[in-house]
């Protein structure tokens, strides 16, 4: 009986902690932006601990630290094969709280100008 009082204290604690219990340490979270026939887009990364970004498949990745900004990145993002975008950001603790992206403008692979308010992005831990 004690020790079930002791593991739910424990499991209480875990989650007064925000999830503190959750791995940490260095890593990437995937990250995924679609919309249709989306050939290039241009985002707002932000968030404390970020330190990189990578691109998966065909996805080109170009990023940039804002000067005015402190903890948030330009990141382009070019597929010339259209579709969904995949992209890593690199942190240095994958228990941090999970970078807030913003849509600044994208374009299709025709070249035309896509709305950001129909591009959905992702982000998992």
């Amino acid at each position: 009986m004690r020790s079930s009082k002791i593991l739910a204290l424990g499991v209480a604690l875990c989650l007064v902690g925000g999830g503190a219990c959750g791995p940490s340490g260095p890593g990437s979270f995937l990250s995924r932006v679609s919309g249709e026939s989306l050939g290039g887009v241009l985002l707002e990364v932000s968030g404390v601990g970020i330190v990189g970004f990578d691109g998966r498949g065909s996805t080109q990745v170009y990023a940039a630290p804002m000067a005015h900004r402190q903890n948030t990145h330009r990141v382009l993002l070019i597929d010339p094969q259209g579709g969904e975008m995949l992209f890593d950001i690199q942190v240095t603790d994958v228990g941090m709280d999970l970078p807030v992206v913003t849509v600044v403008s994208a374009a299709g692979t025709d070249n035309a100008t896509r709305l950001p308010a129909g591009i959905e992005v992702r982000i998992e831990r």
